[in-house]
């Protein structure tokens, strides 16, 4: 019998299949973030030649540099994620071809999104842009070559992944890289004395703790309240995955806060304070509390109406937090000429008030909008798995979506009548995108740590 050559096994298509797709995705979010607000503006060919031909290398200063970073790392997963999706598992010839044209597409992608912002006259064209994404593109092929194979298997050991230890082990490293990220950001980083200098004279380092100033207490308690929440999910993570001694962990919490406050007296724009650290070591205490409650008696009792009452509880407290933070000052204005004024700026094109201001700024409002609406959709997953009620998983999902969709559009309309709030329908989409990927998230998290529970079944 004539044998078969053997085919790609199922979890490798699979895996490559879903890079083209992020590949795909993430290709059409750097194409329409390099031309919001889409404020097209006809211009001949010739002319835009001309224009293109001219167009100016600038001088890095503070901001600059910034923006020069923030474009070249934009490239690096775009290239990456093309990298793995086309190079062929086999052949070295074939693949250096392959990586070596995905460094050319994308190179060719930064000269054609540079020449496109020509007829885009609110974004800034030049060469310094061209450098930084073509850059990027190399980097993000580089890396592919280095790290591709590990992350491929780590994809691939998602679907085999049992057990509290497994999945917490998995969110902490997730959890802790974007924390990290985002601490890091906007990048732009300095090593200069004088720099630093000025950094510490316009009040961007504070030694003592609680010396930062405050608009007023609501603002004060805001912070340190985000800031301790902010470390309770690692600190109940890694005891979860490594089951170590609850000093040990609160310590590696405190090191980690304190490694990036370190960090951040190098990044020009960021404050670096003490006083994270002292929020981190309580964040860190808090979420060490929670791991205690995790008890497996506990989890036997999920049906209980005790269990529910707690949830339902936690809920209703969540929303009372999600209204003070999206209403504050709850300064509401109800004249009609105001309300028809607002209305009007709801046609904006998505994603457009996030382009005036700086990356770091989009970033923040992006998490600020998810990460609050996160709690609301781990809350309905409770109740989803908690509730004693015979309904279809399916008309629960249904349930539990049109909650969320009722909340954000409940926030945002509510901002119609503040005047210092934005209303925005990127706003509400990435308030439904929180609340889901919440809401889904603790069902599949809660799919691999009780596999045999029908509980949990999807």
């Amino acid at each position: 019998m004539k044998l078969q050559p053997k085919p790609l096994t199922t979890n490798a298509a699979k895996g490559r299949m879903g890079l083209v797709v992020v590949g795909v995705v993430y290709l059409l979010f750097v194409i329409y973030g390099s031309l919001v607000p889409l404020r097209f503006q006809p211009m001949g060919i010739d002319t835009a030649f001309a224009k293109f031909k001219a167009i100016p290398y600038l001088q890095l200063g503070m901001a600059s540099r910034a923006d020069w970073v923030a474009n070249l790392l934009l490239f690096v997963p775009l290239a990456y994620f093309w990298t793995g999706a086309v190079l062929p598992s086999r052949g070295k010839t074939l693949r250096l071809v392959a990586g070596m044209l995905v460094c050319v597409a994308c190179v060719a992608l930064a000269f054609g999104i540079e020449f496109t912002q020509l007829f885009f006259p609110q974004r800034t064209v030049s060469i310094n842009d061209i450098i930084a994404e073509s850059v990027g593109g190399v980097l993000g092929a580089l890396l592919w070559w280095r790290t591709g194979m590990r992350f491929k298997c780590w994809l691939e050991s998602l679907g085999m992944v049992r057990g509290s230890a497994g999945v917490a082990e998995r969110l902490l490293w997730v959890y802790l890289f974007v924390l990290l990220g985002y601490n890091l950001l906007p990048l732009d980083l300095t090593l200069s004395p004088v720099e630093l200098y000025h950094k510490w004279h316009e009040g961007r380092i504070w030694v003592l703790p609680f010396s930062t100033g405050y608009e007023d207490y609501a603002h004060l308690i805001y912070a340190l309240v985000s800031d301790i929440a902010v470390w309770a999910p690692p600190a109940l993570l890694w005891k979860l995955a490594y089951r170590q001694p609850a000093a040990k962990v609160w310590l590696y919490v405190v090191m980690t806060a304190t490694a990036i406050e370190l960090l951040q007296l190098f990044v020009y724009s960021r404050t670096t304070d003490t006083t994270d650290i002292l929020t981190a070591a309580l964040g860190g205490t808090f979420g060490l509390l929670l791991v205690r409650r995790q008890t497996p008696r506990a989890a036997a009792k999920i049906n209980s109406s005790v269990v529910m009452l707690k949830v339902w509880l936690g809920l209703g407290i969540w929303l009372a937090v999600l209204a003070a933070v999206f209403w504050y000052p709850f300064d509401f204005n109800f004249d009609r000429a105001f309300v028809r004024e607002r209305l009007l700026t709801l046609h904006r094109v998505p994603f457009s008030a996030y382009y005036f201001g700086t990356e770091f700024r989009a970033i923040t409002e992006v998490l600020h909008k998810t990460g609050f609406m996160l709690p609301l959709g781990i809350f309905l997953g409770m109740l989803s798995n908690a509730s004693a009620l015979n309904l279809p998983r399916k008309a629960w999902h249904t349930l539990c979506l049109l909650m969320v969709v009722t909340v954000a559009f409940g926030i945002e309309f509510g901002q119609l009548f503040l005047p210092d709030k934005i209303v925005d329908l990127t706003d509400l989409v990435l308030e439904v995108l929180g609340g889901a990927v919440g809401y889904f998230g603790y069902l599949w998290s809660m799919a691999l740590v009780h596999p045999a529970s029908q509980a949990y079944r999807r």
